[in-house]
C-alpha cells in the first residue's frame, strides 16, 4: 500500500477539531476484522432461534409428550391417579324404646236402676259410692247428658246403688182454708260443695257462673232455705210457677227443697224467658 493511502486514513481519522491525540492510524485489516466479528455475533442470536424448532427431548413423567415416527401408530397409555380413600364411618344403630300406653278399661255396667226425682249425676255417684266420672263412663254419656225420672241407668259392675231412707218431718196441722200448703224438710241435707256440684251438672257453662252467684245471693247455697213463698237454693217462688211446676212433677213446694230439682226448675224457669228476669 502506497504511501498516500497510509495518509489519507489517517486524515479520515482525525477529529473536526484537529486535536492531535484523538486521531491515530486505524489498519485497514483491522477494520475489516471488526466487521466481521459484529456480523457474526449478529448471526450466532439468530442461528440459535432456527435450531429451536425442533423438538427436543422430554423426560418422561405425568406430563410427558411423546415424539412420533413416521409410520408409528400412537401407543395409548392410561394413567391412573391414586387418590386417597376417605373412611365412611359405620352406620350408628339407635334403639327405638316404644312406651306402651296402658290401655284404659271401660268399667263394665251391673246393676241397673231407676232415675227419681231430683237425681242428678253427682248424686247418684255418692248413693253408688263411686266417682262420677266412672258412673258416666259406664253410662257412656258426659255431664251435661240430661236424666230425667224414670230413665233406667247402670252402675259399675261390684257397685250397689243404696238410696238413703226418705224422712219426713210432720208440720203441725193447718186449716183447710190455708192456701199455704204443707212442707216436708228434704230427705237429704245437702252441703254447699255438694249443691255446687250439682248446679254445675244441670247449667251450661256459658251460665253456671251466674247461677253460682244468683245461688250465693238467694240462699247462700243452702239447698234447704225456704220462706213463706220460696223454696231451695233459687229461692223459686212456688205460687208464681205452680202450673208449670207441675208438669216437671213437682206439686208440692218441700220437692224444691232438693237441689236437684230446685236447679232444674230454676233452668226452666231460665228458659221459659231465655234471661234472669226472675231474679233481678
Amino acid at each position: 500500500m502506497t504511501h498516500q493511502n497510509n495518509n489519507f486514513w489517517a486524515d479520515a481519522d482525525r477529529n473536526p477539531r484537529g486535536n492531535p491525540r484523538l486521531s491515530r492510524p486505524t489498519h485497514p485489516l483491522a477494520r475489516r476484522l471488526g466487521v466481521v466479528a459484529v456480523a457474526v455475533a449478529l448471526c450466532i442470536p439468530v442461528a440459535r432461534a432456527l435450531g429451536d424448532n425442533s423438538p427436543a427431548p422430554v423426560p418422561g413423567g405425568a406430563g410427558a409428550v411423546a415424539v412420533l415416527e413416521p409410520g408409528r401408530e400412537p401407543e395409548l397409555t392410561t394413567t391412573v391417579a391414586s387418590l386417597p380413600v376417605a373412611e365412611v364411618p359405620a352406620p350408628q344403630v339407635i334403639e327405638a324404646k316404644v312406651v306402651v300406653q296402658p290401655e284404659v278399661k271401660t268399667p263394665q255396667c251391673g246393676a241397673k236402676f231407676t232415675v227419681q226425682l231430683g237425681d242428678s249425676w253427682s248424686l247418684l255417684a255418692d248413693y253408688a259410692g263411686v266417682g262420677t266420672r266412672e258412673l258416666l263412663q259406664v253410662n257412656k254419656a258426659n255431664a251435661r247428658t240430661l236424666i230425667v225420672p224414670g230413665d233406667e241407668l247402670c252402675v259399675p259392675s261390684g257397685a250397689r246403688m243404696r238410696r238413703p231412707a226418705p224422712v219426713a218431718t210432720t208440720q203441725p196441722a193447718r186449716r183447710a182454708s190455708s192456701p199455704k200448703p204443707l212442707v216436708v224438710v228434704a230427705a237429704k241435707r245437702f252441703t254447699a260443695a255438694q249443691s255446687t256440684r250439682i248446679i254445675r251438672d244441670v247449667f251450661p257453662d256459658a251460665l253456671e257462673k251466674r247461677a253460682l252467684e244468683i245461688v250465693q245471693r238467694e240462699s247462700r247455697t243452702n239447698a234447704a232455705a225456704y220462706n213463706f213463698c220460696c223454696y231451695g237454693l233459687f229461692q223459686i217462688h212456688f205460687q208464681a210457677h205452680k202450673s208449670w211446676l207441675a208438669t216437671m212433677g213437682v206439686t208440692n213446694p218441700s220437692q224444691l227443697l232438693d237441689a236437684g230439682t230446685n236447679a232444674r226448675a230454676a233452668l226452666t224457669l231460665y228458659k221459659r224467658s231465655n234471661s234472669w228476669a226472675a231474679w233481678e
